[in-house]
Parts: structure tokens; sequence; C-alpha cells
């Protein structure tokens, strides 16, 4: 993401999410903790009658970083945004494997690693109602210390202006899915933002079908853009 830089935060903040995040080392315990949360992601699918979760990352010259934040989204209506049906806040996932990461194997969850587990996919799944959408904001933070960025002017206050962003920025949800919509970073300008997005990589699946097995079955994999 290269448009508008907002802020360098400091290390504070960081600190309070190293807890926790390994997990039971009991395969049995591990087992039906997996299976615990499996059932909650799908009985989530009812409260809106989808689910959707998607991974934003800012690309760097050696290596990506995740990006810690969310989109908004509105329901496209006669191919515009509907400025006047309920807005989607996405938050996107907090710990993911990156598009060119190769190998799950061996690794265990937690924060520092940035590897996901049950839980992980469970806030990130996030309840929906069927319809199409057009992305038409972007806030995220990476990066220590913490850069913030911003991209779109769809706010809550008097200035607000509604405008979808270019590129792979729609995406179609239909009743009763779970719909991993994999990756998505933001280029150009604050005012003209580009989405360009990708598929979830098979890293990504190959460890969600280890955690999440009642589960994985279920979803729709796809991208934004389709």
């Amino acid at each position: 993401m290269r448009f508008a830089l907002l802020a360098f935060i400091g290390l504070g903040s960081v600190i309070s999410l190293l807890s926790g995040c390994a997990g039971s080392t009991d395969p049995a315990k591990t087992a039906a903790q997996q299976q615990a949360v499996s059932a909650q992601i799908l009985a989530n699918k009812n409260r809106k009658g989808a689910l959707l979760l998607l991974r934003i990352y800012e690309p760097g010259l050696f290596a990506d970083q995740p990006c810690f934040g969310g989109i908004r989204l509105r329901r496209l209506g006669s191919g515009v945004p509907d400025d006047k049906a309920e807005v989607v806040d996405l938050g996107g996932a907090r710990r993911m494997f990156l598009p060119k990461e190769t190998k799950a194997e061996g690794k265990k969850a937690g924060f520092l690693n940035n590897v996901p587990d049950a839980n992980t996919y469970e806030d990130s799944f996030y309840p929906i109602a069927s319809g199409r959408y057009v992305i038409t904001k972007i806030r995220c933070q990476y990066g220590a210390p913490i850069v913030e960025l911003e991209g779109g002017h769809d706010d809550d206050g008097l200035f607000s202006h509604v405008t979808p962003f270019a590129g792979a920025s729609t995406i179609t949800i239909g009743q009763g899915q779970i719909v991993d919509a994999g990756y998505a970073h933001f280029e150009g300008k604050r005012d003209e933002p580009t989405v360009v997005a990708t598929e979830a990589s098979a890293t990504e699946r190959e460890f969600m079908k280890k955690v999440i097995p009642e589960v994985y079955p279920a979803i729709t994999f796809k991208k934004f853009g389709e």
C-alpha cells in the first residue's frame, strides 16, 4: 500500500497481543477445541446468512507484511454503492500465512510467527448477508514502528464521500456460503486506491484443513474482483 501515510505509532500497543497464542499441546484437547470452534463457525453463518474472510497485507521490497485493520463494504445496487444500506466494516484476519509463504508444517500458532489457529479463523470469518459488495474504504497498520495507512473517504462524518475503489474491488456472496476471499493489497493514492486481489495460498488452505477440518469442506475459495 503506497497511499496516505498517516502516522508512526509506538510499539506499546503490540505488547499486549503477545499472550497465550500457542494453545494446548495435548492432541486430544487440541482436537476437541478445533471441533468446538468449527461448530461455532458453522453456527455463526446463521447470524446473517453467510460468512466472509479477507487477509490484508502490504507488499514489501524484501518481505510482505500482514496489515492489521479492515475494509468498509457497501452493497451494490444498479452497479453503484448503496449509501442508504447498512455498511459492513470487515476486519482483516489478524494472523495469516502470507502469499509467498510455502511451508506450514511444523509451525505453531502464535503472534510472533503470525501463524493462525482455530480461534483466529473463528474471529476472522465475519457474518454478512448475501449480495454483491464493493470496497469503499481501507484502514490498516503494519510494521515496527507501526505505520498506519488509510484510503477512501467513506466515513461517518459530514464530509463523507462514498466512492468505489478501482481494480478488484467487488465480490458476490451467496446465501449460506462461507467465503474465503484470499488476499488483498492496495495501490495508488488515498483518493484513487486500486485493489489487487489473489486467492488464499495453498499453504493457508493446507493449514485451514488441519485446524478447522469440519468447516474446510464448506468453504468457497474465491477473490475480490470475481
